[in-house]
């Protein structure tokens, strides 16, 4: 079978089997993770106590963040497997966070560092549970930080604690996405891999094949009009050569000569034999 028609049975199937239901859990987990940010996000700008904004502007905030979720919604499943429609979530889901940080009045320089400590998890880290264990430490350890740096009547404190699942929940949104495109990369290595092993397997059958035809050229056999020489027999070969028949015959077949001699030749060569050998009786066989 030839290569392009391996490949045309192998990788739309596997592309059949696989792509309509990662492109649904991706889809599923993604709004999950949105909606729970969008959520976080909202509860931090409503009880924020330095907040920039009105509560009429932080209602019309939190409604056009209700309004991305739903409209996230209407992208179909395959939209939510390409590299840039999740890059453009993760570049938006930043700037938004970035943004509502600053509208909630905790845009303090720890946040920030601590918030960008995540991201930089996200694009160096292997796995995502790693990069979850490597979160949830860092967010643990920024919350004592501020629990320890409150005032003795921890005012605003609980304002201020908002920040973590804030943290936890962007880390699991960016590592998320990381493994995605970990994942989608690993995929295509594999194909490469697979198309790889495909061209060998190919270059092996042809090979074979060329080696087949080969042997198949050396097999001696007589085919065709041979040129004798009516008198001495002998055959002329390709190079204008004449041979004897027996040496012909070998060089160009697997049969072999066994030498005797027939009644005629024995009567030419050996007149007495023929004379002195009984003659076979009317109704039997020569002896």
């Amino acid at each position: 079978m030839p290569l392009t028609a391996s490949l045309a049975e192998t990788v739309p199937m596997e592309r059949l089997q696989g792509s309509t239901p990662v492109g649904t859990t991706n889809r599923s987990q993604f709004l999950l993770l949105q909606t729970l940010v969008v959520i976080v996000l909202c509860y931090q700008l409503f009880y924020s106590l330095d907040t920039l904004l009105s509560f009429n502007a932080q209602v019309f905030v939190v409604l056009g963040l209700l309004l991305l979720v739903l409209a996230l919604t209407l992208f179909p499943a395959h939209v939510w497997e390409t590299n840039w429609f999740v890059g453009a979530l993760v570049l938006g889901d930043t700037a938004m966070t970035s943004f509502i940080i600053y509208l909630s009045g905790d845009a303090g320089s720890d946040l920030y560092l601590t918030y960008f400590l995540i991201l930089f998890l996200a694009a160096s880290t292997q796995t995502l549970k790693q990069h979850i264990v490597l979160s949830v430490i860092l967010s643990a350890g920024y919350g004592l930080v501020l629990y320890f740096g409150a005032s003795e009547t921890y005012v605003g404190l609980e304002g201020k604690l908002l920040r973590i699942p804030v943290l936890l929940i962007m880390a699991t949104f960016y590592g998320a996405s990381a493994e995605m495109v970990r994942k989608e990369r690993r995929q295509k290595a594999d194909l490469i891999d697979h198309i790889t092993a495909l061209k060998q397997a190919e270059e092996e059958r042809e090979r074979l094949i060329r080696q087949l035809q080969d042997a198949l050229a050396k097999i001696k056999t007589l085919r065709g009009l041979l040129p004798i020489c009516s008198l001495c027999k002998k055959i002329r070969d390709d190079k204008g050569y004449w041979n004897q028949i027996e040496s012909y015959v070998r060089q160009h077949s697997s049969a072999d000569f066994s030498h005797g001699i027939c009644p005629e030749c024995t009567t030419k060569l050996f007149p007495n034999y023929e004379s002195e050998s009984p003659k076979p009786t009317e109704g039997t066989a020569p002896g």
